[in-house]
């Protein structure tokens, strides 16, 4: 959500700002080869103050008894970090007679955030908004999250969530409740036209193994134009009741979701907007595949195709863009509406500076900080449209760059790229988190 990314945003600076004072550790800790095939006796984690140790437990596949597997172990240690709960997690080996003992050492983040709010709306540094708010993002220690917060300035809300990624003991369902009030401007028109939005959304899904999720959200919610003499909602009332009904479906294999360097990303929907053809009554589906390939121990090529379709009468509060939450690099500040959209994206990564470790005092949170930095290559080409509307080569709008990306505490990344468009304008982009 917004409000996390830009807290993050806020630590990073702070931090990076007085990395000169810090402790830098750039070393990192390795399994003897020695051990590897002998019997697991136990397995201790160690700087979980606050996390729940079975938080941790369930992300491994590798389990007291079986014999130590390194690729395992690595997965393991990946996945551990994917909780992005912990600065840093190394797992160490020690031996205990003929077989050995694992040590999980975990440096925990500063989870909970009474915050003022200061963020941007889709990617744009001229959509400032501000407000407080309160999260907790590792709630009873078991890595639930509540989310409460108000903003004023562009699309003032107030909003309230709570989810919890395992419920159910071994079902292992996961649920997520959100409560919303919102005026938001709309991205259709260039005058001042608002949308006031007011709803919920109740998720209930099921997680499958360590890479599999499936769920449904159900939501409603109410939707009027201000002014409402201007635009027409779907229903004669002025006052658009929309009831949702959302399947998705997600099969997620990539190593390390912040900086993914191998594996594959497979995510699809189906959301059923009303369910009567006497007012809103639409569909849309869509889907997200990304490959990740390691063509060396440390460099990727990584690709991405996505689309979101439509079928029915779309409301303008559902039309789709280029040019907010989805860009193109080279048209990045340039905005195309529709009822569809598709995008198509390459990447090819390799490190400048490996990322090190750093400590900036004695205290946990601001232990085991990471920094390094790298290079980045990428191709962008996407498009949208309207139902009936024939597709042509003339329609896509492509562009290509290079980026400097920086490995940040908390934030994760920080990009600086240099982009180019088709028809020859370049621009440079400062940008959050990684692109593919």
């Amino acid at each position: 959500m917004m409000i996390h990314q830009f807290k993050k945003a806020v630590h990073y600076s702070v931090l990076l700002g007085m990395m000169v004072f810090s402790h830098v550790s750039v070393s990192q800790t390795f399994i003897d080869s020695s051990f590897v095939g002998k019997r697991i006796v136990s397995i201790q984690i160690i700087g979980n103050d606050r996390t729940q140790s079975h938080i941790i437990f369930r992300e491994m596949k590798q389990k007291e008894g079986d014999r130590l597997d390194f690729n395992m172990i690595e997965s393991d240690r990946k996945r551990i970090q994917n909780l992005d709960l912990f600065n840093r997690v190394v797992i160490q080996a020690q031996p205990d007679g003929d077989q050995v003992q694992l040590n999980i050492i975990v440096t925990e983040q500063w989870y909970v955030f009474p915050y003022p709010i200061l963020f941007i709306h889709d990617r744009d540094w001229s959509k400032f908004s501000y407000g407080a708010g309160i999260v907790h993002l590792n709630f009873r220690g078991r890595r639930e999250t509540l989310n409460l917060g108000f903003w004023l300035g562009y699309n003032p809300s107030v909003q309230f969530s709570y989810a919890n990624p395992w419920i159910g003991g071994k079902h292992h369902l996961i649920t997520q409740i959100r409560f919303y009030h919102n005026r938001i401007r709309s991205k259709h028109f260039k005058e001042a036209i608002d949308e006031k939005h007011l709803g919920m959304e109740w998720t209930l899904g099921k997680r499958f193994g360590y890479h599999t999720v499936l769920g449904v959200t159900f939501g409603y919610r109410e939707v009027v134009f201000s002014p409402p003499e201007m635009v027409q909602t779907l229903s004669p009332s002025g006052k658009d009741r929309l009831p949702s009904l959302d399947l998705f479906y997600t099969w997620d294999r990539r190593d390390l979701q912040e900086y993914p360097h191998e594996g594959w990303l497979v995510s699809l929907f189906a959301r059923q907007t009303g369910f009567s053809r006497l007012t809103a009554h639409y569909l849309r589906t869509g889907f997200e595949l990304r490959q990740y390939f390691p063509l060396t121990s440390t460099w990727t090529l990584a690709m991405r195709l996505k689309a979101n379709l439509s079928g029915g009468e779309i409301p303008l509060y559902d039309h789709v863009y280029l040019g907010y939450s989805e860009r193109i690099r080279g048209y990045f500040f340039d905005v195309f509406e529709g009822e569809n959209r598709a995008l198509v994206s390459m990447a090819f990564r390799l490190p400048l500076v490996p990322i090190r470790y750093f400590d900036l005092s004695d205290h946990v949170y601001f232990q085991n900080l990471k920094f390094g930095a790298g290079l980045g290559f990428f191709i962008d080409s996407g498009l949208t449209w309207s139902q009936g509307e024939m597709i042509n080569h003339s329609m896509f709008k492509s562009g290509y760059g290079v980026g400097l990306h920086l490995h940040l505490p908390y934030i994760h990344l920080l990009r600086l790229e240099w982009a180019i468009n088709d028809q020859g304008r370049s621009q440079f982009i400062f940008d959050l988190y990684v692109d593919i």
